[in-house]
């Protein structure tokens, strides 16, 4: 590949990977810092549960496609710069991205199965929504929504480290 293929190659993997690094980014943080603020002014803790059911079946299905393929750019771009001191900023673009996934499970895995026990509990026609901790559906929900914000400034610090390293890029 001549010098010229390989420049052309990172810069169209850094619009993928910047992307879906800023479209993930843009998605966590407008819901913890817009969605969620609006949800829990309701009144009515069965709403706010649903309501936290269907926004996390549409992250679980849309997040971690973009963390992937947003760590992936990232990566086989610090594959094309080896030797090249952006090859770091690259490698950390990539790992920012992909440090999304064991934050998730790590940080929101407990907040999650205990909203997911007041959620079975609701469909259960048990009406007790105080299993867990005994914190309100509310309370929990706005624990998950802090904590969820972390991984939408992981993403914003990608897209950043990653347009740091093509903007220093030299061939």
């Amino acid at each position: 590949m001549s010098t010229f293929d390989h420049y052309t190659a990172i810069k169209n993997l850094f619009v993928i990977g910047t992307t879906t690094s800023a479209i993930g980014a843009g998605a966590l943080l407008s819901t913890s810092y817009w969605h969620v603020p609006a949800y829990v002014k309701n009144t009515s803790q069965d709403s706010l549960l649903t309501q936290w059911n269907t926004l996390g079946a549409l992250g679980k299905a849309t997040v971690p496609p973009l963390v992937l393929i947003a760590a992936g750019a990232n990566f086989v771009n610090s594959y094309l710069t080896h030797g090249q001191p952006q090859q770091l900023r690259f490698i950390t673009a990539g790992v920012l991205s992909l440090a999304v996934l064991p934050y998730t499970f790590v940080a929101l895995n407990d907040t999650n199965a205990e909203l997911a026990a007041k959620g079975d509990s609701k469909s259960s026609g048990l009406n007790d929504l105080s299993t867990g901790t005994g914190d309100d559906v509310e309370t929990l929900i706005n624990r998950w929504s802090n904590r969820s914000a972390v991984r939408g400034f992981l993403l914003l610090a990608s897209a950043v480290f990653s347009y740091d390293a093509l903007l220093h890029l030299t061939f």
